[in-house]
């Protein structure tokens, strides 16, 4: 498993070939992420697949968070729309709130964030890349993205497409200065 977590690593849309990704290929890497551990059962990950078409219903979407009367709208949009157009599909990730509250939300937050590595674990193994973006204005207070419930909460966009991209080194710090031995 080392191997694969080694071999990880965000490729960006301008290295995106615009090849289709099938939606099967799609269903497996939501598998993978649905296989994520989680305190009490509460599988608070939720995804929107946008692809196809409904990749223009996601620039609305983003247009309408973001606030269509701000002055800087249309250069948001612009960014956006190119990053969308270049991936065969944007994945948002919602974390779903249990409405029972039996976890703090941080094991939720965190639970959410071990799907989208299981997921982005996945890729490599399916030929594709994808990196997880998470703006300001996408990822706000519950209940602002459309159509979510009051318990949802946007965590961020996973484009995803066939990679065309430079290998490029991987900056990792040494894990010995991240760890402090009590024995």
């Amino acid at each position: 498993m080392l191997p694969a977590i080694a071999a990880r690593r965000s490729i960006f849309p301008q290295f995106f070939t615009g090849d289709p990704v099938s939606r099967e290929a799609i269903e497996q890497l939501i598998e993978a992420a649905n296989l994520a551990p989680n305190h009490r059962k509460t599988e608070p990950w939720r995804f929107r697949v946008y692809r196809g078409p409904g990749k223009e219903q996601l620039k609305e979407e983003l247009l309408t968070v973001y606030g269509k009367e701000k002055p800087d709208a249309a250069a948001i949009a612009k960014k956006f729309a190119g990053k969308i157009d270049q991936s065969a599909a944007v994945l948002l990730i919602f974390l779903h709130r249990d409405p029972r509250e039996s976890v703090p939300e941080w094991e939720e937050i965190v639970a959410v964030g071990a799907a989208v590595e299981n997921l982005w674990l996945s890729l490599d193994g399916a030929g594709l890349g994808g990196y997880w973006s998470s703006p300001g204005f996408v990822c706000g207070d519950y209940g602002e993205w459309p159509d979510s419930a009051t318990n949802e909460r946007c965590l961020g966009m996973f484009y995803l497409g066939r990679p065309d991209a430079p290998e490029l080194p991987r900056r990792v710090g040494d894990w010995r200065e991240k760890v402090r031995w009590v024995e």
